[in-house]
């Protein structure tokens, strides 16, 4: 458990906080809403590699995410969100550095994420993560094409790498 400001507690994710992140997702636009199955799944099986962050007994933010299965150095950033009540302070790249730091991801060189192409928010916070970490940050441009989306969805998504981590290397 880490804390941030006085009343922020940053902690890995239990089973009974997927229904207060599933409705955290809903009152962050524009994230993507995932069943609550997933929820309880990242809360559960995925609980090393995600964490929450809460004010007062209610969650302001999360980090879904879970190590690569082909690539176990890698740290794939699944979903993020910092409600109103959390921004400002850096919480984002708090978080992701909290999971960073745990022995499950001792071994993790390199983070990675798709972001949809025009959502610079995500973008400079992915920047200011490889700042933070004094890592190269890499874009692979429409690395999921619309198409593999099906016909209702028109935007792109691009890969971002950020490597090498200096987290996972300073925890030990």
């Amino acid at each position: 458990m880490r804390k941030t400001r006085a009343d922020i507690i940053i902690r890995e994710p239990m089973v009974m906080d997927s229904a207060p992140l599933h409705d955290l997702v809903r009152r962050v636009p524009p994230l993507a809403q995932n069943s609550l199955y997933c929820n309880l799944l990242h809360c559960s099986h995925f609980s090393e590699t995600c964490a929450v962050a809460e004010s007062q007994g209610e969650l302001v933010a999360f980090v879904t995410g879970y190590l690569h299965p082909k690539q176990p150095n890698t740290y794939f950033l699944w979903q993020i969100g910092v409600h109103e009540h959390g921004r400002g302070q850096g919480l984002a790249i708090k978080m992701i550095q909290h999971i960073l730091a745990r022995p499950h991801c001792r071994h993790v060189t390199a983070l990675e994420a798709t972001v949809s192409s025009c959502n610079a928010a995500s973008r400079a916070m992915f920047e200011a993560v490889a700042k933070a970490e004094s890592a190269q940050f890499y874009i692979h441009h429409a690395y999921y094409p619309a198409e593999v989306f099906g016909t209702a969805n028109t935007i792109t998504e691009d890969r971002l790498r950020i490597h090498p981590l200096s987290t996972p290397r300073n925890s030990r």
